[in-house]
């Protein structure tokens, strides 16, 4: 397969269900999930749409809106050295180079790489686990991307609120037992919720996830919705 050229050690090709598309993964780091997809999913986007994926990981949510949707220019910003470049190898391997770029840096600092008031849309799978909430049992590479270790959740909305343009949209996905914490602290942050989406699996009537989506200086309204998957 053509595909493996873009391989290192220890890494697989995870297929996308997607026009035959595929996405670099290591099972040693963090590989993403069925959130990040129902998240790109969601996004509603245009030609004339600017984008940021912040905490982009691997790139999946990055590289599926890229293929669903005809945005303008998409950028995936990610700490982790080893992670920005599997996502570079993978926007390569699907020859959407001229639509993502994928920026090795940190999130906190954002606007040394983005300008304010740069994009359209901003999109996160964030870390959904406070530090001192239970005992970190994963590598570092994967304690980084599950964990508020680098990045927490009012240090994510402060940055988001400054690239983000007045009136544009902010998708985030997140736990739900920590809803009424991220609705006040993006609220904070002039990032108004108008719409949730509460996650729950087929045999379960309890949320495990969620995903909001804000408008930079909107008035308060909120719609909720409900979202069921395998």
């Amino acid at each position: 397969m053509e595909f493996e050229k873009y391989l290192q050690a220890g890494e697989r090709l995870d297929g996308l269900q997607l026009d035959g598309r595929y996405i670099i993964s290591n099972k040693d780091k963090y590989c993403f999930t069925s959130d990040s997809v129902m998240l790109a999913n969601l996004v509603n986007a245009n030609s004339k749409s600017k984008i940021v994926d912040l905490c982009c990981g691997g790139g999946i949510i990055s590289i599926l809106i890229a293929l669903k949707t005809n945005c303008k220019k998409i950028i995936g910003v990610e700490l982790q050295e080893d992670m920005a470049d599997m996502a570079t190898r993978s926007v390569l391997m699907n020859e959407l180079q001229d639509i993502v770029e994928i920026i090795n840096y940190d999130v906190k600092k954002i606007t040394d790489v983005i300008p304010k008031g740069y994009a359209d849309i901003v999109v996160c799978n964030p870390p959904y686990y406070k530090v001192n909430s239970g005992e970190i049992r994963e590598n570092n590479s994967i304690a980084i991307a599950r964990h508020e270790i680098a990045l927490n959740l009012e240090q994510l909305a402060e940055s988001t609120s400054k690239i983000l343009k007045f009136g544009g949209l902010f998708y985030l996905v997140h736990k739900a037992e920590r809803m009424a914490e991220v609705i006040t602290t993006l609220s904070k942050y002039n990032l108004t919720p108008k719409n949730i989406y509460i996650i729950t699996t087929n045999n379960s009537n309890i949320a495990d996830t969620f995903i909001v989506t804000c408008k930079l200086g909107a008035k308060p309204g909120l719609i909720v919705k409900h979202i069921k998957h395998d």
